[in-house]
C-alpha cells in the first residue's frame, strides 16, 4: 500500500514554520524569529477557515511529534526535503532538539494575542497571504497592461470574465475593503501592503471597488 504521509513533512504548518526559521537564519540578524512567529500566528488566527483546520498549536505539536521520532531514530523514511529543512534551520544543533525548541517558541508566543498591525508591521509573505487576489493582480498591472491605470486593467479583467465575473470579483472587492478597513492612512497602506503588492495604494484600492461597483450596477443590477 502506498504511504502519503510525506506531505506531514513537505506541506502545511512544519514546513511553513521551517521556512521561516531558515529565512531568519539566512538573514543573519536582519529577522526575528519570534517577530515571524507572530505574524505567522497572526495570520492563522485572522482567518476562520485556518484556525479550524490547523490552529497554531497544532502546528506546535506536529514538530514536537516529529523531534520524538527523530530522537527514536524512527524517521529513515522521512522525505530528503525535511531532512535537509531541519537540518538547514537547525544550524549545526541537534535537529531533534532544534524542532522541540521551535516547538515551544511557537507554543509559548501562541499565548499571547496577535500583535497590532501598528506595532508588528505586515511584511511580504504574510501580506501576499492575507491578501492573495490583490498580491496576483499584480501581473496583470505590470506585465498584461503595463501602462494601464487600475480602473483600466480592472475592466479588461472584467471583460474576460463577464458574465461570470461576480464570483470572481467578490473576493477581490473583499479584500479591497479589508485592506482599506485595516489600513485606512495610506503611511498604513505603504508599511504593511507595499513589499508584497506595488501597485497598492488607498486610492488603488478606491479605484479598483469603484471600477468594480460601477460594472456591477449597470450591469448586474
Amino acid at each position: 500500500m502506498q504511504s502519503y504521509t510525506a506531505a506531514l513533512f513537505t506541506g502545511g504548518p512544519v514546513a511553513h514554520l521551517l521556512d521561516l526559521a531558515i529565512r531568519v537564519q539566512a538573514s543573519r540578524g536582519a529577522l526575528s524569529l519570534d517577530d515571524e512567529i507572530r505574524r505567522y500566528g497572526r495570520l492563522v488566527a485572522a482567518s476562520g477557515t485556518a484556525h479550524r483546520n490547523c490552529p497554531v498549536r497544532t502546528g506546535a505539536a506536529l514538530l514536537d511529534f516529529l523531534g520524538d521520532l527523530l530522537e527514536r531514530k524512527a524517521l529513515d523514511g522521512a522525505p530528503l526535503e525535511f531532512l535537509e529543512k531541519v537540518s538547514a534551520a537547525a544550524e549545526g544543533s541537534d535537529p531533534a532538539e532544534y524542532l522541540h525548541m521551535l516547538a515551544g517558541i511557537v507554543r509559548i508566543l501562541d499565548r499571547d494575542l496577535p500583535p497590532e498591525y501598528g506595532e508588528l508591521p505586515m511584511n511580504a509573505w504574510e501580506a501576499g497571504l492575507a491578501f492573495p487576489y490583490l498580491a496576483g493582480f499584480t501581473a496583470r498591472l505590470t506585465d498584461d497592461l503595463e501602462s494601464a491605470t487600475v480602473a483600466d486593467a480592472v475592466r479588461a479583467f472584467i471583460a474576460a470574465e463577464h458574465p461570470f465575473c461576480p464570483d470572481s470579483l467578490a473576493p477581490w472587492a473583499a479584500e479591497a475593503h479589508r485592506a482599506l478597513v485595516l489600513f485606512p492612512d495610506a503611511d498604513a497602506v505603504r508599511r504593511n501592503l507595499l513589499p508584497a503588492i506595488p501597485w497598492i495604494s488607498p486610492d488603488a484600492l478606491r479605484e479598483l471597488l469603484a471600477t468594480v461597483d460601477e460594472h456591477m450596477l449597470r450591469e448586474h443590477s
